[in-house]
Formats: structure tokens, C-alpha cells, sequence
């Protein structure tokens, strides 16, 4: 007994009859007589009653297949999808148990029972998705297995600079063994963007170097790098050279090649070669099409690996040089909102004006009361017009009143930052105490003024002024390049060297400098070069002769060496900067500091770093003491002022990402560890407002001699930026490969099967009339929605490639035209196409194709929205420079509000002109984009006398294959 299929029995006229009234709503449907809506199904439920009861056996299940496909070739041929046959199942699963709701308990169906009726459900709707695209449910088990095996190979990062040779081998060896196929052969794009290197051979473990392949050549791979199909190649020996160019195909008779373009850009070829001469089957070349795209993102996410690394290492990079910068920083740093009025000082104020962080006012208003009384106005009045003018920069020299009511002379200077409307928004300074420097420079107006007055003591005074200037604390040098060849050297660097400047200057320092050969300088400048990592040195010992031929001398230096790139000085260099430790040097370095002798250079780098809105911190990890800068206080959310421990700074941290920060200080606490903190999270003000925001931390752990923390120091950075700009990218990126995905696949193949089953049908010669007229509305309808498919692509390449790619070639336009009009007329005999072409050859380097499609997409245009009983012509002819093409028709004009964006995507004519030729309105934006390709341009007139004419202008003088790429 099976209560199920006694249920399907007992209810089987009830059940067609709800099925009947429940289909009539879909729009598969609709047209239908009743006969052909239930078509199969009383005799398909006894069916599937039979298995449930008696067990599926090998004819009851024939019995089944043979129902559900008369059912499904029937939907077929009145034009229903693949989803609207599915649904007519779920509907039939849907309605059996909604008729046992009153039954009593004992009668209903069991667990089991309804298990057996929707497995055969189930079953039905595989059937539907076989018929429909041809591929088969162990096809489709067969794929997936695959691609869980490409994803367990698949690395998971490759630097850029890595050989990614042995990695990627065994993904090929794997596509090979999926397409049951002899060998393969995968190629990627050089650098260069033309060429394509062989990466990876199923015979060879080593690529051989110096083979390649042009991307745009003749050759079977150049072809299947500008196809978007799959290539076959029946007999791939005996090839001319040129066809071979690139080719390891030894052994192989047939080859199958599909190009990897993720993003809309080629990244490489990947070729299949087989042994014997074999047709190659179109599933193969849908499952090739699969693994391929999913090789394509193995190696698109590999890239973007490498990528993101190169990133970080230039982020730590760009932090060590800002740390030493800020260590090395003794000016005053102002941050004032201008919205606000709020003025926020650097600890360094203390230093120089002799203020705590206390001390100084909240506003604009201390400032301003501090100014010398002489110089008050003129500074407060041109500090304000350059915030309420235009200027990005604001610099004045004053007198200012420290915290004794000393007078120090000051050099201060601004950056305004304004928002979108030119508003300024903030203000960003620096303030140097140049009080010495214009002593200094008196000094030398008195000198001078002594000399003029005194010409008998000039040369004296003008060589007491030299040596002045030459006594800098700090030796300044420059090597550049792997040679370490000196490209500067200040009168300081050549005193501590016992040479003369002319002599040093354009030498490789070993040479300027023998007798430090074997004592590490050499290495360590390699080092600093090669890991672009500064290196600050201690009392570094080097054993100098100070005169030529002298005895060697023990010198010890304090150095900095820093790397100099040449994105940003244009050559590849280390910057030195050294001091002499000695007793006379410390006394100088007491006087004079290291930043009025580099006040210019330094002045540059400090506004920069301000300007990039870091803080920093510096905490006791044995008592979660902490010191907080101004800044990195505000960019947290921390008080102004106050002590603030490491757990309460913590709560500002979002719930979320608490764990992983308090994670990364473990781990580079720990003992034994690197120290190297680094760690990028989210913090929300407890007050005021503010949206979350996104800050970088990187610090490091100092350990004292029992291996225990015992400080803490790092940097903050708000990058929130550029966190939304990555997530802006993601989502470009997603919408890409989805779009990408729909029209490639989703849409194309099972299209492909609609155009191959309405083919074979209408081969028949058993079809009536009205057969024959409904195979040929789907075959209408498939071909429709594959010059959809093809807009769609064009689409997507013109809007997220960067545009469509044009591939030239010297040809004759008249002869090109006149054979797209003849195709054209072919498809429309009803309708007459005039054509005006002149008698001389118009020759000229053009993508043949693409300007068929404009051509093809112009006549389609004109002949849709003009009446029937007039002509539509085309006109060729010459314009200096140029070639112009017309397509004209008569009938009513564009709309005055759509003919200023007939070209945009999106845009269609006048509704219902034709319901069965409606497109996605991409056709006009195509043509503009290939036309534009072409260095041309494209214009439309439409007024109700003259009609409708669209000119393309296209030029030709100098054109050459090349160039049109």
C-alpha cells in the first residue's frame, strides 16, 4: 500500500483540472488550446503513481523520460524558457499537497511517500535544464568536481616578481585531464602589453626563455587572442611558420585555443592540443570556457595579491621615513578648524615657547595676544586674506612673546586646506624660531656694510662670510645609484673626509674614500638600497685618513642613511646626513639644531606629513599608561585633555574589531616576537557625532633584558578614504564579473542550443504551416536576443574596458558597403535600399567588422522607425581628409527632447513602433563608440521635411594598420 500513489489516482481529473486553471496565469502558456496545456499529464501522474508504489524500474522509468520529454519539446516550440517549463513542475508539486489539507490523519501520505514524489519532480526539472542547454546533470557534476580540484591547486598569493612557473603547471595538467586531452599550453601578456609569453607546458617542467607571440599577429594564437570563441584547429601539422609563430605542439593533430579575459582585458591564451584529428564537441568547448574563466580569476586574484603587497611595502615605507622626520622635528605644529575656531598645539610648543600642552588658549584668540603689538595687525590681517582669498599657502615672519615675555622671532607657515566650493576649511602650520638666523644674517648685512665702507679689509670680510656659512653642524651627502657614486657632498662631508670637494664629487665613495673599503660601509649601503629601508646608525666607527697618505684615524658618526627613489627625485640614491660625535660637535649641536641648517628641506616634508593628518601614541604595557599626541586624539575621539589609559582609549574601538587589535599587540608582545605591531580598524567618538571612521596603526614593541615589554610606540593614519575607495572598486568589480557572467554564459549558451534545435527543425519535412511559422518566431527571437547579447558586450567593454578595440586594416570602403547593404536587403526584401556610391576606389586603413556593425546598426535603425512603402538609402562619398557615410530616411522626425541624447546608452525611439524588434537601446551609443574608435565622429538631423539623416565622418589621410589599433 502506498498512500501517495493512491492519493495521485484517487484525485487525478481533480488534479489536471486545478493544474489547468493554475497554468492559465503563466506566460508560457498563454495561446494554448486545453489539449496542449495538460499535454501528458494524466498519463505522466500514473506514471510517476507506478514508480512510487512499485519502485522505479528500467521501463516505468523510460516510460516517465518519454513523457516529460514529449512535454518539454512542446513548450519548446511555443517559445516557453527554460524556467517557465521548470515552474510548471514546482507548480505540480505544489498543488498535490495543497488536496490532502482536509484528508483525514491516517490517509495522508508518509515522510517516505512524499520523498519518492518530489524525487521524481526533481528528476522531471533536471530533464528540463538537459533538453533545454544540452548539458547533462553528470556534465554538470563532472565540471564541478573540476573546479573544487582547480580551487585546492589554485595559490593562494604570487608576488609580482615570483616565478609563477611551477605554480600554475599543475592547473593546466588539470584542464588537460578534464578535456581528456593529449597536452596544453598556457600564455600571459608581457609587460609591454603586445607580446605573449609561454608560462606554463603539461611536457615540459621548464618553459624554454625566448619564445613569444604577438597578441595581433596572424598566427593561430594571435586569432584566438581577438576571439571570443573557442578556436579549433583540425590539423595542426604541416602549418606555415607564421601560423606556428609562438607554438610548442609537437605531437599534436587538433588544437583548441580560448583567450583569458578577465575584466574585458586579454590577460593570455590557453591552448589544447589533442593527438588525433577529432571534431571537437560543444560541450567540451563549454566545459574549456568554464575552467578557463575560472583560471583567469585564480590569476586575476593572484595579481591582485602581489599588488597589494608592493602597496604595503611602500605604505611602511612612507611610515619609517615619517617617523624619523617626526623624531628629528623641533618646530611647533598648528592645527586650526576654521569652522570651529579650535587651535590644537604640538608637544614641541613646550621646546620652543617654554608652553605646556595646558597652557596654550583653545583658540585663535592666544595667538593672536602673544604677537609682538608692532607686527599684530599686519600678520592677523594677511593671515585672514589669504584664508578668505584663494591662495592654498599662507608664510609671515614675526616677533612673538614666550612664556617669559622673551621676544623670539619666528618663521611661520601654513597650508589651507578648502572644501569643494573653495571655503577654507582648516589650516595646517609649522612655526621655526628663526631668532639666530636673522642675528646671523645682520651679522652679515653688518659685515657687508663694513665692506663696502672699507674696501682695503674685503677680501677678508667676504672669506669670514664664506666660513661662516660653511660651518653647518651637519655633513650632508648624496649617492647615487648601485655605484654609490657621490653626487653631493657640502664643504662639511669633504672636512670630515680630509678631501677636497672637487675631488669626491662624481667618484664612487670607495674610490673618493680607499681606506674604508672592508670596514661595511659598502654592505651597508647595498643594504639600504636594495631593501629601500633607512638605517639610523649610533657612534658608528670608520677609521678615516683626515689628509692624503696619512695615518688612519679612529671617527665615530651618528648617521642616518635614507633611500632616495626615483619616482620622487628622479634617480635611485641614498641621502646621508652625519655628525661627528665629538665635543666641539655636541657643543654646536646644543647651539644650533639640525633643523635651522636644513630649514628649507625640512619645512617641505614636515607640511607634507602634517598635511597627511597622522598621529602617534606611546605607552607602558606593564601599567597601560599611554601619552597620546593632539592629533591622534582628535582622529580617535579621546579627550582633548587628560590622562587616558590603553583600556579606556580601547572602548572608542568598535565592538567588531576590539578582538583583532588586542589580537595583534598580543601576538607582537609576545616573547620572542617581532614587535612589529600593525593593524587597521574602525573607531566611533563616544560624543560629538562623528561618523566611524577607519585608522591604520603601526607600531613597535621595545623589550627590556628579560624579554617583557616595556614601551610601546606607533603611528595612527586615517584611512578612510581609502577604505571607501576600495570598497568602491570591489563593487565595480563584482558588477563587472556578474554582467560579464550573465551575457557569456547564462544567456549565450542556452541561446546557442535554441538556434541549433530550431535549425535542425525546420530541416524537417514533417512541420505544417504553423509548425514551421513558430520555429521560425523562435528563431527570430533567439537571433534577436543574440544581437542583444553581442550590444550587451560592447556595452560592458566600452564602459568598463576603457572602449571597443578597433583591429585595422588597409581596405575599400565602397566594396564593404555595397556587401552590408546586400546582406541588409536579404533580410528585408519587402523594403527597398537605395545605395549612392562613387565610381573611384576609397581606400583607407578601417576595422572591417566593426564598421559593418555601424553600417548593418544605421540601416536597421532607419528601416524600423520609417512607414514601409519608402526607401531607405545610403549615401558614400568624399570630404577632404575624410570619408563621409549617410544613411537616410524619410518618415517622422526624432523627438526634440531625445535628439540631444540619442547617442547615450539606454535610449530608444518613439514607443511601440515595433514590440518585435525592441532592443536594450544600446545600438546608437555603439556606433558613436566604434566611430570614435576610428578618430571619428557621427551626427544626426531630423526635421519633418527632409527626414532623418545620420553622417559619419571617418578619416583616412595617413591612416595606417598600426596606429587605427
Amino acid at each position: 500500500m502506498n498512500l501517495i500513489a493512491d492519493f495521485i489516482e484517487a484525485n487525478l481529473d481533480v488534479l489536471v483540472r486545478r493544474f489547468a486553471e493554475a497554468a492559465r496565469g503563466l506566460e508560457s502558456t498563454q495561446g494554448l488550446k486545453p489539449s496542449e496545456l495538460i499535454s501528458t499529464l494524466p498519463e505522466y501522474l500514473h506514471a510517476v503513481a507506478a514508480i512510487c508504489r512499485h519502485g522505479a524500474t528500467p521501463e516505468r522509468l523510460e516510460t516517465r523520460a518519454r513523457l516529460e520529454e514529449a512535454h518539454i519539446n512542446l513548450r519548446l516550440r511555443v517559445g516557453a524558457t527554460q524556467e517557465d517549463a521548470t515552474d510548471e513542475y514546482t507548480l505540480l508539486g505544489r498543488l498535490i499537497p495543497q488536496l490532502w489539507e482536509d484528508v483525514r490523519p491516517e490517509r495522508k501520505p508518509t515522510a517516505d511517500d512524499l520523498q519518492c514524489l518530489f524525487q521524481q519532480l526533481e528528476k522531471a526539472m533536471d530533464h528540463v535544464v538537459v533538453l533545454f542547454s544540452g548539458y547533462s546533470l553528470e556534465d554538470r557534476q563532472r565540471e564541478k568536481r573540476f573546479l573544487r580540484q582547480m580551487d585546492a591547486l589554485a595559490p593562494q598569493w604570487l608576488e609580482s616578481r615570483a616565478d609563477p612557473r611551477g605554480l600554475l603547471r599543475p592547473l593546466v595538467e588539470l584542464i588537460v585531464r578534464a578535456l581528456e586531452a593529449t597536452g596544453a599550453e598556457l600564455f600571459l601578456m608581457d609587460a609591454g602589453g603586445r607580446r605573449m609569453v609561454p608560462i606554463a607546458h603539461t611536457e615540459h617542467s621548464v618553459v624554454a626563455p625566448g619564445r613569444s607571440v604577438d597578441a595581433q599577429g596572424p598566427s593561430f594564437l594571435g586569432r584566438v587572442a581577438r576571439s571570443e570563441e573557442p578556436l579549433v584547429l583540425a590539423q595542426a601539422r604541416g602549418l606555415e611558420d607564421f601560423e606556428r609563430e609562438g607554438l610548442d605542439a609537437t605531437g599534436w593533430s587538433t588544437l583548441l585555443g580560448l583567450r583569458l579575459w578577465p575584466h574585458g582585458d586579454l590577460m593570455g591564451v590557453l591552448c589544447v592540443g589533442f593527438a588525433e584529428a577529432r571534431p571537437v564537441p560543444p560541450q567540451t568547448k563549454r566545459f574549456l570556457e568554464t575552467l578557463v574563466e575560472y583560471l583567469s580569476g585564480i590569476l586575476d586574484r593572484a595579481l591582485l595579491m602581489g599588488q597589494l603587497h608592493e602597496a604595503n611595502v611602500r605604505l611602511e615605507a612612507s611610515e619609517t621615513r615619517y617617523r624619523l622626520a617626526s623624531q628629528a622635528a623641533a618646530d611647533t605644529v598648528w592645527d586650526w578648524n576654521l569652522l570651529t575656531e579650535e587651535v590644537t598645539w604640538s608637544g614641541e610648543t613646550l621646546k620652543l615657547l617654554g608652553f605646556a600642552p595646558g597652557e596654550t588658549g583653545p583658540t585663535a584668540d592666544w595667538w593672536v595676544e602673544r604677537i609682538h603689538p608692532e607686527d599684530r595687525e599686519r600678520v592677523v590681517h594677511g593671515i585672514h586674506a589669504a584664508i578668505q582669498g584663494i591662495q592654498a599657502r599662507w608664510q609671515d615672519e614675526y616677533r612673538f612673546l614666550n612664556r617669559q615675555g622673551d621676544i623670539v622671532r619666528v618663521l611661520d607657515t601654513g597650508v589651507i586646506l578648502r572644501d569643494a566650493e573653495g571655503r577654507g576649511v582648516r589650516m595646517v602650520g609649522a612655526m621655526q624660531d628663526v631668532t639666530s638666523r636673522r642675528e646671523a644674517e645682520n651679522g652679515h648685512e653688518q659685515l657687508l656694510q663694513e665692506a663696502r665702507t672699507a674696501r682695503v679689509q674685503a677680501d677678508t670680510a667676504l672669506s669670514q662670510l664664506r666660513a661662516l656659512l660653511q660651518q653647518a653642524p651637519v655633513a650632508l651627502s648624496i649617492f647615487r645609484g648601485p655605484a654609490h657614486v657621490v653626487e653631493l657632498a657640502n664643504d662639511r662631508v669633504c672636512q670630515l673626509w680630509g678631501r677636497p670637494c672637487d675631488q669626491v664629487l662624481g667618484r664612487p665613495i670607495l674610490e673618493a674614500l680607499p681606506e674604508v673599503a672592508g670596514q661595511g660601509i659598502r654592505e651597508l649601503l647595498d643594504g639600504v638600497l636594495a631593501t629601500g629601508r633607512p638605517y639610523v646608525g649610533h657612534e658608528l666607527r670608520v677609521r678615516l685618513a683626515r689628509a692624503a697618505g696619512g695615518a688612519l684615524e679612529d671617527a665615530y658618526f651618528n648617521l642616518i642613511y635614507q633611500p632616495l627613489r626615483e619616482a620622487e627625485v628622479g634617480f635611485e640614491g641614498i641621502l646621508v646626513v652625519a655628525n661627528e660625535v665629538t665635543e666641539a660637535v655636541r657643543a654646536r649641536q646644543r647651539a644650533e639644531s639640525l633643523a635651522a641648517t636644513l630649514k628649507a628641506s625640512e619645512e617641505r616634508l614636515r607640511l607634507a606629513l602634517d598635511a597627511a593628518d597622522m598621529g602617534s601614541w606611546d605607552i607602558e604595557p606593564a601599567t597601560g599608561r599611554a601619552t597620546w599626541d593632539a592629533r591622534f586624539r582628535a582622529m580617535l575621539g579621546l579627550p582633548a585633555e587628560g590622562d587616558v589609559t590603553l583600556d579606556e582609549a580601547m572602548q572608542f574601538v568598535l565592538d567588531e574589531d576590539r578582538r583583532q587589535v588586542l589580537h595583534a599587540m598580543t601576538e607582537a608582545s609576545r616573547l620572542g616576537g617581532s614587535g612589529e605591531y600593525a593593524s587597521e580598524f574602525r573607531v566611533r567618538p563616544l560624543h560629538g557625532g562623528q561618523p566611524v571612521r577607519w585608522i591604520s596603526g603601526r607600531g613597535h614593541f621595545h623589550f627590556g633584558p628579560d624579554g617583557r615589554p616595556v614601551r610601546f610606540v606607533g603611528t595612527g593614519l586615517d584611512v578612510t578614504e581609502r577604505k571607501l575607495a576600495e570598497e568602491t572598486a570591489r563593487q565595480r568589480a563584482e558588477f563587472e564579473q556578474y554582467l560579464v557572467g550573465i551575457v557569456s554564459h547564462d544567456l549565450r549558451n542556452p541561446l546557442s542550443a535554441i538556434i541549433l534545435g530550431t535549425t535542425s527543425l525546420l530541416r524537417r519535412d514533417d512541420l505544417n504551416e504553423r509548425a514551421t511559422k513558430a520555429v521560425l518566431r523562435i528563431q527570430t527571437a533567439a537571433e534577436r536576443a543574440v544581437r542583444m547579447i553581442r550590444d550587451l558586450l560592447d556595452f560592458t567593454q566600452a564602459r568598463l574596458g576603457g572602449g571597443i578595440p578597433v583591429h585595422c586594416q588597409d581596405l575599400e570602403l565602397g566594396a564593404l558597403v555595397r556587401q552590408g547593404v546586400e546582406e541588409v536587403r536579404m533580410t528585408v526584401p519587402e523594403r527597398v535600399v537605395q545605395t549612392s556610391l562613387p565610381a573611384k576606389m576609397l581606400q583607407g586603413c578601417w576595422d572591417p567588422d566593426r564598421i559593418t556593425q555601424v553600417l548593418t546598426n544605421l540601416l536597421g535603425n532607419a528601416l524600423k522607425y520609417s512607414p514601409e512603402g519608402t526607401p531607405v538609402s545610403v549615401r558614400l562619398r568624399e570630404a577632404p581628409g575624410s570619408i563621409l557615410l549617410e544613411v537616410h530616411n524619410a518618415g517622422a522626425p526624432i523627438a526634440s527632447d531625445l535628439l540631444p541624447r540619442i547617442f547615450q546608452p539606454m535610449q530608444r525611439g518613439e514607443p511601440g513602433v515595433d514590440a518585435a524588434t525592441r532592443s536594450v537601446g544600446l545600438g546608437l551609443y555603439i556606433v558613436r563608440t566604434i566611430v570614435h574608435a576610428h578618430g571619428g565622429t557621427i551626427d544626426v538631423t531630423s526635421t519633418q521635411e527632409a527626414g532623418t539623416t545620420f553622417t559619419v565622418r571617418l578619416p583616412r589621410a595617413g591612416a595606417k594598420p598600426a596606429p587605427c589599433v
